[in-house]
């Protein structure tokens, strides 16, 4: 009997730490919190970039509300910014716990002052999108293709599509390059992203002092468990090498959140579709902010090369 209280109570504390490094890993409530707050990213792109006056602006252009069905029966949400009939339409992704205004309120509002047409995006688990469980771009790739498909049915069916991603919406898009997309998506733009889960979480454990061999483990299974996720499913770089969509990685040489190693892994996958462009300084989602100018005009040139 003892033993049987002995083996039980060992069990619920390994299921409670489960828990545990799922919740601080994975877990995410999609309740709706300032898109200003004063985190260490905001307090760091504040500094001479007016980013509360870019969201600001942001928040306050003119935009539908437009909602679909993942593939999995979820709501997802996001703001469609009208623009120019013959430009074409931009579907943009955002980071982890990010926001969808906070981290495209730098080329996403650029895109919208030019004219582009720009589908914001609030990504599963975050914000007015259903979900609890924060995939790392593993199922956010399906989530790609669905929005992909409801711009098809809902603008003409040829018009020319470009995605983009910052972070882990980088790694969201180059996942979902190796999907079967339609000829009409010309390119994808992909800033500062990860290559895969497995490599991120274990770069974020060297970073607080946590020994990733051992806590990779914990958190692959409490991914399984706790959110129904295989998150070593795939990698940004195997997804990339069948790809048959031109790609653009933008990284910042100042990046020690996602190192730009990451990239240049996805980059070496496929040289014959990926092209990379680094910005010296830069730290993580900050290479338009560091470098205005060139980053605007590698992304204009590149639109402009594919959207045929």
């Amino acid at each position: 009997m003892i033993a049987f209280l002995i083996v039980t109570v060992v069990i619920l504390l390994i299921l409670a730490g489960l828990f545990a490094a799922y919740h601080k890993t994975f877990y995410s409530p999609t309740k709706d919190m300032s898109e200003t707050e004063n985190t260490a990213y905001i307090a760091k792109l504040a500094e001479g970039h007016n980013i509360d006056q870019r969201i600001s602006e942001l928040n306050s252009l003119p935009c539908e509300l437009i909602t679909i069905r993942s593939y999995d029966g979820l709501r997802l949400s996001a703001r469609y910014f009208e623009g120019e009939s013959d430009k074409p339409l931009c579907i943009c992704f955002h980071g982890y716990r990010g926001s969808a205004v906070r981290d495209f309120s730098g080329i996403g509002l650029h895109l919208i002052r030019e004219g582009y047409n720009v589908l914001i995006v609030d990504e599963r688990a975050h914000w007015r999108s259903q979900g609890h469980t924060i995939c790392f771009g593993i199922k956010e790739r399906y989530d790609v293709v669905s929005w992909v498909k409801f711009a098809q049915k809902h603008f003409e069916k040829d018009k020319s599509i470009f995605l983009f991603g910052i972070s882990m919406g980088g790694g969201t898009v180059l996942m979902a390059s190796g999907q079967q997309l339609p000829s009409n998506v010309k390119g994808i733009v992909a800033d500062c992203p990860f290559n895969s889960p497995k490599d991120i979480i274990k770069h974020v454990c060297r970073m607080i002092k946590l020994n990733p061999e051992l806590c990779w483990p914990a958190v692959w299974l409490s991914a399984l468990i706790y959110g129904r996720l295989r998150i070593n499913a795939t990698t940004a770089a195997r997804e990339v090498k069948k790809t048959r969509t031109p790609i653009v990685i933008i990284h910042g040489e100042g990046d020690d959140f996602v190192p730009m190693s990451m990239s240049k892994e996805v980059r070496d996958a496929n040289p014959s579709m990926v092209e990379m462009h680094t910005i010296p300084r830069a730290g993580h989602g900050m290479s338009f902010f560091e470098d205005t100018d060139r980053y605007i005009g590698i992304v204009e040139e590149f639109i402009h090369r594919y959207d045929k």
